[in-house]
């Protein structure tokens, strides 16, 4: 039976878990952000955004690989404290590490995954795939930072999404964690039953869903601008100048590549060695291409591989940098020195006209 198109398609928010460290976090660990005026908005809300799509591989339905999902990421978030963690302002602002964990949401949408990918405004639904709550900028303690979301389309296919402050880990930082979750997953014996599966939790005398949107609807949260991100890749050892100069090369080279004025820009230097810097007013008048830059794309960080089922590669990925505010905001990437990685990536996020 054909479907009317003047109904509108839905997505339905069926559950909300947390899935906590399999293990206790050590107390007393904090990553420190450095910053010398408040953080608004355009920080607070500025967060990584990628959406996997997949076809059904095997037996599995996409709510017990979500049960799934919750045992191994358990298994795997003490290696990664920082991910379990939730801002706190005291005297500075902190990423402190806790047992708070990480949100997962279980949806189901009302259109086959070829219809959603071939729709025009595809771009703007995807936030729909990604769930995310704005940081309460009061109560920033209470909000959680990294949502993952497994949304089932009618049919075979699926979606996994992810929402990632960037106070908490950058997208070079989280897509190695990522490919570190997928191996735990893999090796795991997870169970046939899985214990967290939604359909043990459903009452006859409840709704199903949480709550419902139109797909082709806005984002309940604030939604910036289109914006367009290029990635840069530069050898460490060959940088001459500051992280903050660096910066400014990026933002020069991708202006020009966009045929824009190099604007004023936040810029977030992101060292898991050490702590986050904000500076939301760097001078973008100050600064040359003087270290090699090369253009690099999401795929080459490895986010388009990840795989969670054996034998199920994704048929398409999706990434960007959610900015709210004017949306020009600029990322340095650096390794922690104990992986010995001598690239620091750099992304650069500008509006589109």
């Amino acid at each position: 039976m054909a479907t009317d198109p003047s109904t509108p398609r839905m997505l339905h928010v069926d559950a909300i878990q947390t899935a906590p460290p399999g293990k206790m976090t050590a107390p007393g660990q904090a990553r420190r952000i450095s910053t010398a005026a408040p953080l608004g908005p355009e920080v607070l809300q500025s967060r990584f955004q990628a959406v996997w799509y997949y076809n059904k591989a095997g037996e599995e339905s996409p709510l017990a690989i979500a049960a799934w999902i919750k045992e191994s990421l358990s298994a795997a978030l003490p290696g990664h404290p920082v991910l379990s963690g939730r801002l706190r302002r005291d005297d500075g602002w902190e990423v402190k590490f806790n047992d708070s964990g990480v949100r997962l949401v279980q949806a189901t949408a009302e259109t086959t995954m070829s219809d959603f990918l071939a729709s025009k405004d595809r771009n703007g639904m995807e936030a729909h795939l990604a769930y995310w709550d704005d940081v309460d900028v009061q109560s920033p303690n209470f909000s959680a930072l990294f949502y993952i979301q497994v949304t089932q389309f009618q049919g075979d296919g699926y979606a996994i999404g992810i929402s990632c402050s960037l106070l908490l880990a950058d997208p070079l930082f989280l897509t190695r964690f990522l490919n570190s979750w997928a191996q735990t997953h893999t090796q795991m014996l997870l169970s046939k039953s899985p214990m967290f599966h939604l359909g043990y939790f459903q009452r006859p005398d409840r709704s199903r869903h949480l709550k419902s949107v139109e797909l082709e609807s806005s984002p309940p949260v604030h939604s910036p601008a289109s914006t367009t991100t290029m990635l840069f890749e530069a050898d460490r050892e060959a940088i001459t100048r500051s992280y903050g100069q660096l910066a400014v090369s990026c933002l020069h080279e991708a202006t020009r590549r966009l045929h824009e004025a190099a604007p004023e820009f936040c810029l977030l230097i992101s060292d898991h060695g050490g702590e986050l810097r904000v500076e939301p007013c760097a001078n973008p008048s100050q600064g040359s291409s003087a270290e090699a830059l090369d253009v690099v794309w999401w795929d080459q960080l490895g986010v388009e591989e990840w795989t969670l089922v054996q034998g199920s590669k994704p048929v398409h990925v999706s990434c960007r940098i959610v900015s709210s505010g004017d949306g020009r905001l600029v990322v340095v990437m650096i390794p922690p020195d104990v992986e010995g990685d001598p690239k620091v990536v750099v992304s650069v996020t500008l509006p589109d006209n």
